[in-house]
């Protein structure tokens, strides 16, 4: 069975070196996956922490589990990847977020634009951040991509400028910026395909043949794309047009393209 479940602090409970799975973790131990006491599960935290444990006590929705060790498993990315983009519709949403979490992102930003398609409200962020712990659960990951509220282009724009990278992300909903990296750290990608207008794109080839920075935002329109003011105002923001290719992608795979670009070349 699936030996990967994630401690979540704000439902689960840790005392010194025993930990209370409750909520989703303990329905999936208990009821799918029908675990039982000796079972030896390994834990994570959704911050890099990975922990090996055996399960000592079950009742009812609660699974207690003793840990014995935590294991070390250095499988993130040195490159802190930020993907903003326009919702698509429907299914292709799980697709995208599912496949973002898979291949490493640090984190995913909905931006409303004009053309936008689609609306994140509470309930589809609630939704997206559990798509991303079983993304997680499946791929091995102990650091979970964060999901951010939506954003205005012009808010984002500020944030990208004030402060591009939180370590622990969900906090940027509540406002609650520490750990920042200056602005000379980032690079700011805007993906805009040379056939929807020439605005100075780099190609991928002239992007890797530089060292990358450790922190990298890009920015994805809807499939109506962006809007010439829309491309004038993150230019003149200090974006850099990016193309990578003459086709025009879905914005799902757009946004999947770049990350499988950079992540794996970045190390």
């Amino acid at each position: 069975m699936s030996s990967r479940f994630y401690f979540d602090p704000t439902v689960s409970i840790r005392d010194g070196e025993k930990v209370t799975l409750c909520g989703d973790e303990a329905y999936h131990f208990c009821r799918v996956m029908r675990g039982k006491v000796g079972d030896e599960i390994f834990i994570f935290d959704g911050v890099g922490g990975l922990f090996r444990g055996v399960v000592d006590f079950i009742l009812k929705d609660k699974v207690r589990v003793c840990l014995a060790e935590e294991v070390v498993c250095r499988i993130e990315s040195p490159l802190r990847l930020t993907v903003a983009s326009a919702l698509p519709k429907g299914d292709r949403q799980k697709f995208l977020i599912e496949k973002l979490a898979e291949i490493g992102v640090h984190r995913f930003i909905p931006i409303q634009l004009e053309r936008s398609v689609a609306r994140a409200d509470s309930g589809v962020i609630s939704r997206f951040r559990r798509y991303v712990i079983e993304a997680a659960k499946q791929c091995g990951r102990n650091a979970l991509m964060t999901i951010s509220e939506e954003m205005t282009l012009d808010k984002f724009i500020k944030f990208t400028k004030d402060c591009v990278v939180v370590d622990n992300a969900n906090d940027v909903a509540q406002n609650d910026i520490e750990n920042v990296a200056s602005q000379r750290d980032v690079l700011r990608l805007l993906l805009h395909p040379v056939v929807l207008g020439e605005v100075g794109q780099i190609t991928p080839k002239q992007l890797l043949n530089d060292k990358l920075p450790a922190n990298i935002v890009t920015l994805i329109g809807p499939e109506g794309s962006f809007t010439e003011r829309e491309v004038l105002v993150c230019i003149e923001s200090g974006f850099v047009p990016f193309a990578m290719g003459a086709r025009i992608l879905r914005t799902e795979t757009a946004c999947i393209t770049v990350a499988s670009l950079l992540l794996p070349y970045a190390g």
